[in-house]
């Protein structure tokens, strides 16, 4: 049981750290996840000498990710069963439509960014590999998994939050652009997340017909969404799902 509560412990502090690519202090993990500053320092050193963290500077003795916990990443893109799926066709929807595509999965109940693809002229992610969404209901891809992934059947928003004028900040509102997706089959949302984008997500299934990601398309806003690209994007969607054993 302690070896399961230290393996927690250990995963907690990676996951806050990875968090923030700014780094963090031993003060600041302890607070944040309620440790004792001793058993950080303790759990952090491991982790240092394992170069699964290091120091983003010497003095102010900020921790970030190290080189180990990033060779370990590296080595799930390559061997990701979703990732490898992915990457032919989103490169192929993206040199011919350009602008930014991603993939996301679900882990426990963080949305978490797998893969992108943009080109040298469209590049407009503000977030990492790695890391996860903030809401969701503030954008299409947290709408998708609302819509499709039984995960979060019946789930209820805690608190709204305003993140553009155009945010949705109303349950039954929301509710109504998640069946409004189920019906159409994928979600969307317009200048809800940044005022100068919108975007269309569209759920991938696995082999137990579950929703296991999600492929969205973010372009900015005076992009035309054309009959094509939706039914590209629904056909690579499907495909990606297909790939990972799924049947209708």
């Amino acid at each position: 049981m302690n070896d399961n509560k230290s393996v927690d412990k250990i995963l907690r502090i990676l996951e806050l750290i990875s968090k923030n690519p700014n780094g963090l202090t031993l003060s600041q993990i302890s607070r944040e996840l309620n440790i004792p500053k001793s058993t950080a320092f303790d759990f952090l050193q491991a982790l240092y000498k394992a170069d699964a963290v290091y120091y983003k500077d010497e003095i102010s003795k900020r921790y970030v990710i190290g080189s180990k916990i990033y060779a370990i990443g590296q080595a799930y893109q390559k061997n990701s069963s979703l990732i490898t799926v992915c990457k032919p066709i989103v490169r192929n929807l993206g040199n011919k439509y350009g602008n930014l595509l991603i993939i996301t999965k679900r882990v426990d109940n963080n949305i978490v960014y797998v893969h992108k693809y943009e080109n040298d002229e469209s590049k407009n992610a503000t977030f990492e590999i790695g890391g996860s969404i903030s809401f969701l209901h503030s954008n299409s891809i947290g709408k998708c998994y609302l819509a499709f992934d039984k995960y979060f059947q019946n789930y209820k928003i805690p608190e709204f939050e305003l993140v553009t004028p155009y945010t949705v900040i109303r349950q039954e509102e929301l509710e109504g652009q998640i069946e409004v997706a189920r019906q159409k089959g994928y979600s969307e949302d317009y200048k809800e997340e940044d005022v100068n984008y919108k975007s269309l997500s569209f759920p991938i299934y696995n082999f137990e017909s579950r929703c296991c990601g999600a492929l969205t398309y973010k372009a900015p806003c005076d992009f035309e969404f054309t009959d094509e690209l939706k039914d590209d994007l629904l056909k690579a969607s499907m495909t990606i799902s297909f790939k990972l054993g799924y049947k209708k």
